[in-house]
């Protein structure tokens, strides 16, 4: 079939240029991600009806669906504002698109269905925009042919909702109640094929009244035999898919320009087009034009008329003023003289002066309005010590032209406030940090920043231009033997007039230098096991404390534990260790940290074994008891070595001295006394004697009789 109709193409390539309207099917793509196509579904309800329509949002499953049809079902969810425990399912049919001899019956006479059945069943689709177009040249080539057809199909449907139900993409339901709410769903036939595509639903229920709104700030700019119209597009994008302009020359008859509506394709990559433009051009600009415009849903709905914009064109103002010479007199008024052509005095209203102290882009102010076309010169004061002026023709259709800028000065040999407020600190990567109070003049340049490393030397200026901001950074070696440095800051005018010094600022450095180790001087084994140890100080001015680490050498915990901690400065220190165990070895060293918190390195380990001799425990389990009817107590106990020779024994009756009982042999392990007397508590003290001379530890036990 071959219903290629190309002027009807290149008519709506033309809109599409002009005004770029995002079809309501399209989808954003990532061309790095796989694509899901989806079936668009929407619905408009009515009093009697509710419309449908929908599409798939990406070009190849388009077209292999619209080959496999569409399957439309409505569930009847709720009935009286009840839930129905079940929703009642209705097949409402197959859709595809008609068939070529139903749309050739329609395709002369509607512009919109002969877009639809060429994108459908023509063998080609392309749009061309001259004879000379090479293979680069054409605004879409044949590799985006398929793109073409489902671009243009789908504008064209949103166009005409009856077009689209004959390409069978819509669907009126008068099967409908007004108690009733249903559930539409769209999906594949998968009788006919099987097609990765996702299903598309909408609710809907009938609605009384229908009423669509008006367009949005709708307004019209008139310039030189042309007018720009402009309204709010994004409110209104889900109800209005293109937009209808209508102008009269009478302000009551309004006729339509053209055949096609104003649309917009913008809307891609992320980007949301906030308003929509229309350009219009005028016949003349004596004759006052009223414009309208309403707007036309997927549904073949036309919205209301927006308020009615009236205008006439004016003339763009051509001449330009041309500032030809200033005068400064002695009281710094300044006298501007300008040109601008007699004849052209008709095309003005007024002229302004304009006035600014930097000539920068939107810094000009305006210091007189309303100067008469007639005149040619102005006199004005001086508003600071750099002073651009310009002279500005106001048209009367309200363009403006403005003249260069000049400059005037007068003269100046005051010298800014000195800075104040100036204070600074240098952090501890070296970064100095100074600020002050910003200075006030108008004229005011900025602001330069002296140095210096030692007290009572000339600064040097570390900044070849003024800096603008009342702030700087400057970097300090820290390595440097000085430990301080020192700032000011002076300020400057435009005219480079320099501010008295400021304070000078004495920063100190940050301390990167870690100090002295102590040093162990002596130690001495005391003979109850203590351990005694001297040390000389750290020899750095800035040391804050000292302290005295330990650890066991023999032990399975070889984490070092500070013993001691003293704030105390002095030449050099005597500490005891007290907390040591018997014929053990400990590991020591000295350790000095300084204001900066910095740590000297550790001081050289030293190694002491304690000469504490502890008595060993040999009698273990000693127990005993009063036997009565042999008149004696009883003691027994286990022997834990060979090494006893004898065993001396005292007794304590009550709160007497003891006195020595006896001796037994070294491996006797009990005792019988029958020298007691009832009544009476005896105490008995038991002391091994070692063949190898060492000290054995006493053991004591005491029984009532």
């Amino acid at each position: 079939m071959k219903l290629k109709k190309q002027p009807i193409l290149n008519k709506y390539l033309l809109l599409l240029l002009l005004f770029s309207f995002p079809f309501l099917w399209g989808q954003q793509k990532d061309k790095d991600k796989a694509i899901i196509p989806h079936i668009r579904l929407k619905v408009d309800g009515k009093k009697d009806r509710i419309s449908l329509r929908w599409a798939v949002d990406e070009p190849i499953a388009w077209q292999k669906a619209n080959k496999i049809g569409f399957s439309l079902k409505r569930f009847t969810l709720s009935r009286d504002g009840k839930v129905l425990p079940k929703a009642e399912e209705k097949d409402l049919g197959i859709f595809k698109p008609a068939s070529e001899n139903e749309w050739k019956k329609i395709v002369e006479k509607n512009d919109n269905a002969a877009i639809v059945a060429q994108s459908l069943f023509g063998d080609s689709f392309e749009v061309e925009m001259g004879e000379k177009q090479g293979k680069l040249e054409g605004v879409v080539n044949k590799s985006q042919e398929v793109e073409q057809r489902f671009a243009y199909a789908l504008m064209a449907a949103d166009l005409d909702f009856e077009v689209a139900k004959l390409a069978g993409w819509a669907y009126t339901d008068t099967n409908v109640k007004s108690n009733e709410r249903y559930l539409y769903t769209v999906s594949i036939n998968t009788s006919e094929g099987t097609l990765l595509v996702q299903k598309g639903d909408a609710l809907a229920t009938t609605s009384a009244t229908h009423e669509l709104p008006k367009p949005l700030d709708f307004i019209g700019i008139f310039k030189d035999k042309a007018v720009t119209l402009s309204w709010e597009y994004l409110q209104l994008r889900d109800t209005y898919t293109a937009y209808y302009v209508e102008k009269s020359q009478d302000g009551a008859s309004f006729k339509s320009l053209g055949d096609l509506p104003v649309m917009n394709m913008n809307d891609n990559d992320g980007r949301q087009v906030q308003g929509m433009t229309f350009v219009d051009s005028l016949a003349q600009n004596t004759s006052t034009f009223s414009y309208r415009i309403r707007g036309k849903t997927i549904f073949g709905d036309y919205g209301p008329y927006s308020d009615v914009v009236s205008g006439a064109g004016k003339k763009s103002l051509e001449a330009t003023p041309r500032i030809s010479d200033f005068i400064i007199d002695e009281n710094e008024e300044i006298k501007l003289e300008w040109e601008f052509p007699q004849e052209d005095e008709k095309n003005i209203a007024s002229f302004e002066l304009l006035h600014s102290e930097t000539d920068l882009q939107n810094t000009y102010k305006v210091i007189k309005n309303k100067i008469p076309v007639s005149s040619r010169s102005i006199i004005t004061k001086s508003l600071a010590p750099s002073n651009y002026y310009k002279i500005q023709a106001i048209g009367k259709a309200g363009d403006k032209r403005e003249s260069f800028s000049v400059l005037a000065q007068p003269n100046d040999t005051t010298p800014p406030e000195t800075p104040l407020q100036f204070e600074g600190k240098i952090d501890s990567l070296g970064v100095a940090h100074l600020k002050w109070k910003a200075n006030t003049e108008k004229d005011l340049e900025g602001y330069h920043i002296f140095r210096g490393i030692q007290k009572g030397d000339e600064l040097v200026r570390l900044t070849p231009q003024a800096i603008t901001k009342n702030h700087f950074e400057d970097k300090v070696v820290l390595e440097n033997l000085n430990s301080k440095v020192y700032y000011y800051v002076t300020a400057t005018d435009r005219r480079k007039n320099q501010s008295k010094p400021s304070i000078i600022l004495e920063l100190e450095k940050p301390d990167k230098v870690k100090p002295q180790t102590p040093v162990f001087t002596e130690y001495k084994l005391e003979d109850d096991g203590k351990i005694t140890i001297n040390w000389m100080r750290s020899h750095s001015d800035d040391v804050e404390l000292h302290q005295l680490f330990r650890k066991a050498k023999d032990d399975a915990d070889k984490s070092w534990k500070m013993i001691y901690e003293t704030k105390e400065i002095k030449p050099d220190y005597t500490y005891t260790d007290k907390d040591v165990e018997a014929d053990k070895s400990y590991i020591y060293y000295l350790l000095a940290i300084d204001k900066s918190k910095l740590k000297s390195d550790k001081s050289q380990e030293m190694t002491l074994r304690s000469n504490k001799i502890e008595a060993l425990s040999i009698l273990t389990n000693l127990s005993g008891s009063a036997n009565r009817n042999k008149k004696q107590i009883e003691l027994n106990w286990k022997i834990s070595s060979k090494d006893v020779g004898e065993i001396v024994v005292y007794r304590q009756k009550g709160t007497e001295k003891p006195t020595m009982w006896g001796t037994l042999s070294g491996a006797q392990n009990f005792l019988e006394d029958k020298s007691v007397q009832t009544g009476n508590s005896y105490t008995y003290l038991i002391k091994p004697m070692l063949k190898s001379n060492q000290l054995a530890k006493t053991e004591k036990i005491t029984i009532e009789y």
